[in-house]
C-alpha cells in the first residue's frame, strides 16, 4: 500500500460516521415506572436506586456494563447527582416497550433510552480508579436445556428465556448467539452434555458459528424455585457454578452478571501510565483494509493515539500510545487481525489482516 492510498485512507477515516459498536456500551434504559417493573426481568441492573429516577438508573446500567461489577449501585457510590447525570447524557428520549412478566405474558412499559457521553464516562471512572471494559467483548454461543421432572431435553421456542437472554444480554453488554439445533448440532451436542457442562464437546461449533466460547445452562424447577446449573468456556479457561432464582429470568439474570464480572476481571484495564508501542499489519491490500484496521485499533479500551509511521508492500507499521498494559490479549479477543509474531528485541507486535 502506498503513502497515497493511505492519504485517502485516512481521509476516509476521518469524513465516515463513527460506527463503533464500543458506542452502544454507553447506552442504558430504565423503566419510568420501576414499581411495576418485577425485579427479574427489569430493565435496571442492581438494586433501585428510585423509582422517580430512571436518569440514575439508567446511568448505574451503563457504569455496570462498562465495569463488569454487577448488581453495584456505582451511582451511589461515587455519589453522582442528578445534575450530573444530566450533563453526561447526549440525548434523552421515551419510548413505549412490549416487556413479558414473569408469568409469560406480555404488557406495555414506557421506558427512557438515554445516550451517554462515552469520553465523559470514562474520564469518570478514571478519576474514581475503576478500571473499564471496552468493547473488547467476546460472542458467546449458548446451548440452553431444561429438567421437566423427566430428564433433561433442549429447551425451544420459550419466549420468556428468550426475552430474559436478550435483556441480560443488553444490560452486560454481551453479544449472544444461539445455535438452530440442526441434526449436526444435536448428534454433537446432546441434553445430557448441556447438564453435564461438557463444554470441550461444543467447541467444534464456534467455528461454525463464528463465536469466541460458549454457555451451556440446564434449567430445573424445584418447588417455588428455579436452579440454573452453569458452564462456560473461553480459550482454554472452563468454568462452572450454579444460580438461583424465583424464575427463569432471574436465574438468566444472575447467570450472565457472573459471567461478565469473569470477563471484566481479564479484560477491563485500568488507567497506567502511558506507553508507546508498535504494530506491523500486513494482508493490507485495500484502503478499506487500512480504514477498517485504523477503526479497531482506535477503538481498543485504553488506546489515546494511532499514527502510521511506515508503509512497505501490503504492510503497514502504527505506533499506539496506550495507557493500559495487555494489548496483545484485547487485540487477539475479537477483531481482524491474527497475530504471527512478537520482536523480544524491540517489542513489536506483528500481525496480519485476516478478510
Amino acid at each position: 500500500m502506498n503513502l497515497r492510498r493511505i492519504c485517502i485512507a485516512v481521509l476516509v477515516v476521518c469524513l465516515s460516521p463513527d460506527l463503533s459498536a464500543q458506542n452502544a456500551l454507553y447506552v442504558g434504559e430504565a423503566a419510568v415506572d420501576s414499581a411495576a417493573v418485577s425485579p427479574a426481568i427489569s430493565p435496571t441492573i442492581g438494586p433501585a436506586i428510585g423509582p422517580d429516577d430512571p436518569l440514575l438508573r439508567a446511568l448505574n446500567q451503563v457504569l455496570v456494563r462498562v465495569t463488569g461489577q454487577a448488581g453495584q449501585d456505582l451511582v451511589g457510590k461515587l455519589g453522582i447527582s442528578a445534575e450530573r447525570a444530566r450533563a453526561m447524557s447526549l440525548g434523552r428520549q421515551f419510548r413505549e416497550a412490549q416487556v413479558m412478566t414473569a408469568d409469560g405474558r406480555m404488557r406495555p412499559e414506557r421506558r427512557l433510552r438515554v445516550d451517554f457521553d462515552r469520553r465523559a464516562i470514562d474520564a469518570l471512572l478514571d478519576q474514581a480508579g475503576l478500571a473499564r471494559w471496552g468493547r473488547e467483548r467476546p460472542e458467546l454461543l449458548v446451548w440452553l436445556a431444561i429438567d421437566r421432572g423427566d430428564g433433561a431435553d433442549y429447551l425451544l421456542g420459550d419466549e420468556a428465556v428468550d426475552a430474559a437472554l436478550a435483556r441480560a444480554s443488553f444490560n452486560y453488554g454481551i453479544p449472544l448467539a444461539r445455535p438452530i439445533l440442526d441434526a449436526q448440532d444435536r448428534v454433537e451436542v446432546t441434553p445430557s452434555d448441556i447438564r453435564g457442562g461438557f463444554t470441550a464437546v461444543a467447541t467444534p461449533a464456534l467455528a461454525r458459528y463464528g463465536t469466541d466460547g460458549l454457555v451451556m445452562l440446564e434449567l430445573r424447577q424445584a418447588g417455588e424455585f428455579w436452579t440454573g446449573r452453569w458452564a462456560w468456556r473461553i480459550d482454554e479457561a472452563e468454568y462452572a457454578f450454579q444460580r438461583s432464582g424465583a424464575d427463569p429470568a432471574e436465574v438468566i439474570e444472575l447467570g450472565l452478571g457472573r459471567i461478565a464480572e469473569s470477563l471484566a476481571a481479564r479484560f477491563a484495564v485500568r488507567p497506567d501510565a502511558e506507553r508507546l508501542l508498535r504494530l506491523s499489519v500486513g494482508g493490507l491490500e485495500r484502503p478499506v483494509h487500512y480504514v477498517e484496521v485504523r477503526r479497531f485499533l482506535e477503538g481498543l479500551t485504553g488506546i489515546e493515539s494511532l499514527r502510521v509511521i511506515g508503509a512497505e508492500g501490503d504492510r503497514l507499521r502504527f505506533e499506539l500510545r496506550s495507557a493500559s498494559g495487555e494489548l496483545r490479549q484485547r487485540i487477539e479477543l475479537t477483531g481482524p487481525l491474527v497475530f504471527e509474531r512478537a520482536d523480544l528485541a524491540t517489542g513489536e507486535l506483528f500481525y496480519r489482516f485476516a478478510w
